[in-house]
């Protein structure tokens, strides 16, 4: 049996602005099933405050099972959103973005960009801690180019006192000068620092995100004890793509495309331009997927798009 094969490895599809709406993420869920956990796009505790019922209904389902991702960098603006998620009862965990490097968050002290304030910082997670469910933090492993041990070692530290017990980490630095793009490719993925992060705090469950999209880094993480992996831009490429790899199974996807449609039906933003999007992840390296987008492309209506995947033997 191939070794990357365990029932109890579990995923999370990362926040990705742009690509996590609640099509792509209830897709996810609908075919992996409790083996995944997905979170929404980030969302600025402003808009929360200030345009609350649009927000949420734009961003989550009736039946919502998304984590909600929020950024802020004001404690009190920070208390005002969480004690309106709080009343929110669709929603149960709160991860707090403190990795995001783009421009625009950098100018709003957020993110990443919150990160050269450790005392803001904290203040900012006492305020989070005040949500009544589950609460993780997602960061970077540096801030610059070079490593640096004292920086994430220090945040960890900071986290793990405040009683949060789960980081995700994205497994390379972020740098506050370059793009979102370069970003994820300048900076060196570097997996040899999260292992001793893992090692150094074992109270803490650390979540590697970063690259993971191969079986050569699925097996080295395995080998050293890890099986939760955040995933994110190859799930918005390809959502099966950990079926290929002989990692997971997606036991009948026409049954939960069904599911999918079902549920989104009744959305009040429905988009269907969006909902092509996110099936389109699941076409790729298909028989025939040239065809079946082209198809796709050509339905005007909900009703059609659902009909022909759930009718088709796109799969057969």
């Amino acid at each position: 049996m191939n070794k990357t094969i365990n029932s109890n490895m579990k995923y999370y599809l990362a926040p990705m602005m742009g690509y996590t709406d609640c099509y792509l993420r209830n897709l996810a869920e609908k075919l992996y099933g409790d083996s995944i956990q997905t979170f929404s796009e980030m969302i600025v505790d402003k808009a929360i405050i200030h345009n609350e019922i649009n927000i949420i209904q734009k961003h989550f389902l009736k039946n919502n099972k998304s984590a909600i991702q929020i950024a802020g960098s004001d404690p009190q603006e920070i208390t005002q959103a969480i004690n309106i998620i709080n009343k929110i009862e669709l929603i149960q965990h709160v991860n707090f973005n403190l990795g995001c490097p783009s421009s625009r968050v950098q100018e709003n002290m957020l993110g990443l960009a919150l990160t050269q304030n450790q005392d803001l910082v904290k203040k900012c997670l006492e305020k989070i801690m005040e949500f009544k469910g589950d609460i993780s933090v997602k960061c970077r492993l540096g801030l610059g180019l070079e490593e640096d041990k004292n920086y994430i070692f220090s945040y960890l530290n900071l986290f793990s006192n405040l009683g949060i017990k789960e980081v995700f980490v994205h497994c390379r630095n972020g740098v506050l000068n370059l793009d979102t793009k370069k970003n994820r490719t300048i900076p060196k993925i570097n997996y040899n620092l999260f292992l001793e992060c893992k090692k150094n705090f074992p109270k803490l469950k650390l979540i590697p995100n970063g690259e993971i999209d191969n079986k050569e880094t699925f097996d080295l993480l395995i080998e050293n004890d890890v099986s939760d992996f955040m995933i994110g831009r190859q799930f918005a490429k390809d959502l099966t793509f950990l079926e290929k790899l002989s990692i997971y199974k997606i036991k009948d996807k026409q049954i939960s495309i069904g599911k999918f449609f079902n549920e989104i039906k009744d959305y009040k933003f429905l988009n269907l331009n969006l909902i092509k999007k996110s099936l389109f992840t699941i076409l790729t390296n298909i028989p025939n997927a040239k065809n079946v987008r082209n198809n796709i492309s050509k339905f005007q209506d909900i009703d059609s798009l659902e009909e022909y995947f759930v009718d088709s033997k796109i799969w057969n």
